[in-house]
């Protein structure tokens, strides 16, 4: 269940995130978490079948001057932009081996729907974002109430 703690690592720094938490169903919680990650720039959205023009290179581009750290060189980076995958989880997977040399990752949160949403965070909240169960809803699989780590050893 989202509490402040997990907030805090969705959306480090931002002190107006308070109000996700305020209402009393856990999904309003989640509806209300998706919708600013999406409306702040913390999430990347992308459809199902993948993405457009390199949006996770530019994301990570973005992620990066915002923090004023690099994740990776201009060389993988660009590697990363050229990669041909079939299903997106091979680039997120593709990603994170990538990202895991910065001890970053690229997350999925949960979605109701046929697209990802994806952020980046700290290696060292992987056990925390991925034991927390977002929807409380028994109609989507168990898996796929959590936030998801996609790694080439899952492959």
């Amino acid at each position: 269940m989202l509490d402040k703690g997990i907030l805090e690592v969705l959306f480090p720094g931002q002190e107006d995130a308070g109000p996700i938490l305020e209402g009393e169903d856990r999904t309003s919680h989640y509806e209300r978490a998706l919708k600013y990650g999406l409306s702040s720039g913390a999430f990347l959205f992308l459809d199902y079948k993948g993405e457009e023009d390199n949006e996770i290179v530019n994301y990570i581009l973005d992620y990066e001057f915002e923090r004023g750290i690099e994740l990776a060189t201009q060389d993988e980076l660009e590697a990363l932009g050229e990669l041909e995958y079939e299903f997106l989880p091979d680039k997120i997977r593709e990603t994170n081996s990538l990202l895991k040399n910065r001890n970053y990752g690229l997350f999925v949160f949960p979605s109701l729907g046929d697209y990802y949403v994806l952020f980046i965070s700290r290696l060292e909240n992987k056990v925390l974002l991925t034991g927390t169960e977002l929807l409380d809803n028994e109609l989507i699989p168990s898996k796929e109430r959590y936030i998801q780590y996609y790694s080439s050893a899952e492959a």
